[in-house]
């Protein structure tokens, strides 16, 4: 079944026979529905699979979240901050052939931009077991600004699950601090990025390695 919001001239919402109708940015878009193919599956395919679930499982914890839209700015191209997240990932990421498909942590990008990345930025556990990021203010370094904010990211590979925050502290400041109540004992995959001020534009994170809580 169908819904018609705005009357018979409105979007189109839903099924109807063989046609599908959704929302995208905004944008009523129709296309026919998908079938279920029949043909065998290829280890091409097969392959392809794994790669998808095996970046699903790294993304799933922001999906809905809005980070990645504000950390990967659409520079004038279509489509979602987490759909351009994905892309990297899956273009950058993933390592290892079918069955043993896995992320390759230092190579995942959390932003994508032209500003200036961290520099020498480095992970510790605070006394009350947040993670600490501190890094060189380069601000002045090209369009590196004393007010850029930053972007952190802890993914859990055990728990499939991810802390992350933006504009906890700016460029200037040298470090920020992730909280991570309840995740003693967990091993956590840790990124740093900036923002503007305003948040059009990024920099290309840099993965600050593992650390233990």
């Amino acid at each position: 079944m169908a819904r018609i919001p705005n009357g018979i001239n409105g979007q189109f919402i839903g099924n109807v026979g063989n046609v599908n109708g959704y929302m995208r940015n905004g944008v009523n878009f129709v296309r026919s529905k998908r079938r279920k193919s029949s043909a065998p599956m290829t280890p091409k395919r097969l392959a392809q699979q794994q790669k998808i679930k095996v970046c699903n499982e790294f993304t799933r914890p922001f999906c809905g979240t809005g980070f990645f839209n504000k950390t990967f700015p659409a520079y004038g191209h279509s489509g979602t901050g987490f759909n351009r997240a994905t892309s990297a990932i899956m273009n950058l990421a993933i390592t290892g052939t079918y069955p043993d498909t896995a992320i390759d942590y230092p190579q995942v990008l959390i932003s994508q931009g032209p500003l200036p990345p961290a520099k020498n930025p480095t992970t510790a556990v605070s006394t009350d077991g947040a993670i600490l990021f501190s890094w060189e203010d380069n601000s002045g370094n090209g369009t590196a600004k004393p007010g850029d904010k930053v972007a952190l990211v802890a993914y859990f590979p055990t728990t499939k699950s991810a802390l992350f925050s933006i504009g906890t502290a700016v460029r200037k400041d040298g470090q920020a601090i992730l909280k991570a109540p309840n995740m003693q004992g967990e091993t956590a995959e840790t990124w740093i990025g900036f923002l503007s001020a305003d948040e059009k534009d990024a920099a290309c994170s840099v993965y600050t390695g593992a650390i233990s809580l």
